[in-house]
């Protein structure tokens, strides 16, 4: 053993960062050693420094590598001892620890941390223990098949270490840990279902291993039982768990609990409805400290992971949000995330929140209020909380983020942002769009008109895209409206052709789409409805006869329309 300990070393010594691999000495340890041995040696050598954990790792990944555990003649898997299963039970625990990523990473969700060379050498070395850790992992399958029940004892821990690294965007994950990991996963995920240990080793996890990281983490609007409290009592906005790091374990040292969570929430099925209402109480408290947390990076994190909890209640048709009131407890933890818009929060880390927070509302409300048992009374609901939505944070946002200055749009790509988001709104109002005409018609003419527009064609593309959705949903009222929306469309197609660069291939589909706009206009002005118990309007009327010479009017004022209402 010794010398395969020194032969292991000196390759990770000669080449640093890199498996070793072809170890003659493993050969002959394999054979006048037992895997009792191999554990008493592992677990009584110095793992104070990176490079003796890397060598323990080595030396048993090797050593496994080429133990014999079939019986004579290939015959099938020999049974292990007591003490060789009780070591290959610790062996799995202990590569299942080493694998988990090291604190270091927790600088990359601090947006005031500097990342120093130490920073980054410690990650780059958590990096390699992972690789040599999961490799560990697969090959003590080989012994696996000689231990009592065919499995080790604590399946849980397992799963949780290859959950850190399912998700390539971390940044503790490698190609060859993801590669390690996606082999890992496949497999035991399968066999626990089977075996029916998989849901126990979840609530395991859940309950011994991420519950405890969030103890010191309080929230006043959730009872203990995962509920809503409705007599919350107040807390500090900004309490001593703020500024001491060892009270958030989960965003300080176990940086991986965000990535384990999300693994957990996509193994939900329909047919989990029970296991899922079951852990239900467990995942809320996690995901509304994180939205609450003051760090822009975890409040993202909660968001997704707010979308993530809602999707088995929709596959499932779980009432399990109805009966623990606590949408109104997502709303207020969501909606302040709203607020994070420049100069306050800078563009790109705006964006990165608001793409989480505005699908994660959204989807809190369409669970809560839309489905097969949906009344009137969550329809009005629905829509009430969609224009608050609308009104409150989208238009406001948008002319917040806008200059004082009408042509000028110093946040084009957030600005595109809220219009995309306008129209998802729209489409989900339906007929009560007319309702807000007032407040939507200018956000559209201001963009549309821009002359400087055509220099982010996206914003210009967002706004066509949104007057379209408007002029379709609130079409018994946009009559009214046809000359702010005419000024637009003409403005914009007016200044593409003014423009002479490049971007050939976005200017056009902007015209074909600024076209589209006009027909769809054009329809709904020659084919004038009303809304259900209103009277009709003579102007409207008098709108339908007038449309043709309106909008030659136009073209005979500046013949490059032409295009636009050919």
């Amino acid at each position: 053993m010794d010398k395969l300990r020194k032969e292991a070393r000196e390759a990770l010594v000669l080449n640093p960062g890199k498996m070793p691999v072809g170890f003659f000495p493993a050969v002959a340890a394999a054979s006048k050693s037992d895997l009792g041995q191999l554990w008493q040696d592992i677990a009584a050598y110095d793992h104070s420094t990176h490079l003796n954990i890397c060598e323990s790792l080595v030396t048993a990944t090797s050593y496994i590598d080429y133990w014999d555990g079939m019986l004579p003649n290939d015959q099938g898997p020999r049974p292990l001892k007591p003490a060789e299963a009780k070591a290959v039970n610790n062996l799995f625990d202990w590569a299942s620890a080493a694998a988990l990523p090291s604190s270091n990473f927790a600088v990359d969700f601090d947006e005031t941390a500097e990342i120093s060379d130490d920073i980054i050498k410690a990650q780059n070395e958590s990096r390699f223990r992972s690789e040599l850790a999961l490799e560990l992992i697969l090959v003590l399958n080989k012994p696996m098949a000689g231990l009592p029940n065919g499995r080790p004892d604590n399946v849980a821990d397992i799963l949780l270490a290859g959950a850190c690294f399912v998700n390539q965007q971390n940044p503790w994950v490698t190609s060859e840990s993801y590669n390690a990991t996606s082999m890992l996963m496949n497999v035991w995920v399968q066999d626990t279902h089977l075996a029916n240990t998989f849901w126990p080793a979840i609530d395991f996890i859940l309950k011994e291993r991420i519950r405890p990281l969030f103890a010191k983490t309080k929230n006043s609007a959730i009872t203990s039982a995962g509920r809503k409290n409705f007599h919350p009592q107040t807390l500090p906005r900004f309490g001593s768990s703020d500024l001491d790091a060892s009270a958030k374990p989960w965003k300080t040292t176990d940086v991986y609990v965000e990535s384990v969570l999300s693994w957990i929430l996509s193994q939900y099925r329909p047919e989990d409805k029970t296991q899922f209402e079951t852990h239900f109480q467990l995942f809320v408290p996690t995901i509304l400290a994180m939205i609450d947390d003051n760090n822009i990076p975890f409040k993202t994190k909660g968001c997704a992971l707010l979308i993530q909890l809602l999707l088995p209640i929709q596959e499932s048709g779980s009432d399990i949000l109805r009966r623990t009131n606590l949408t109104s407890v997502f709303e207020d933890a969501v909606t302040p995330c709203l607020l994070s818009l420049p100069s306050i929060t800078p563009e790109d880390r705006s964006l990165e929140l608001l793409g989480e927070a505005y699908p994660a509302l959204l989807s809190t409300l369409k669970t809560a209020c839309k489905g097969p048992s949906q009344s009137e009374q969550d329809k009005e609901a629905y829509t009430t909380s969609l224009a608050k939505i609308l009104r409150s944070n989208l238009i406001s946002s948008f002319h917040h983020v806008s200059s004082g200055t009408p042509a000028s749009f110093p946040h084009p790509r957030l600005s595109t942002f809220l219009l995309q988001k306008i129209t998802i709104i729209v489409n989900e109002l339906g007929i009560h769009t007319t309702k807000y005409l007032q407040e939507i018609i200018p956000v559209l003419h201001t963009t549309l008109s821009n002359p400087f527009g055509t220099a982010h064609p996206p914003l210009l593309l967002a706004a066509v895209t949104a007057t379209q959705a408007v002029i379709k949903n609130a079409h018994p009222r946009i009559w009214r409206w046809r000359g702010e929306i005419l000024s637009g469309l003409t403005s914009c197609w007016l200044h593409i052709a003014e423009d002479s660069r490049d971007s050939v291939a976005e200017l056009a589909k902007l015209k074909r789409e600024l076209r589209q706009t006009l027909q769809v206009l054009k329809v709904v002005l020659l084919n004038p409805v009303t809304i259900a118990g209103d009277a009709p309007e003579p102007e409207q009327l008098q709108v339908k006869q007038s449309v043709e010479k309106e909008f030659q009017e136009l073209v005979d004022a500046d013949a490059e329309l032409k295009g636009l209402f050919a």
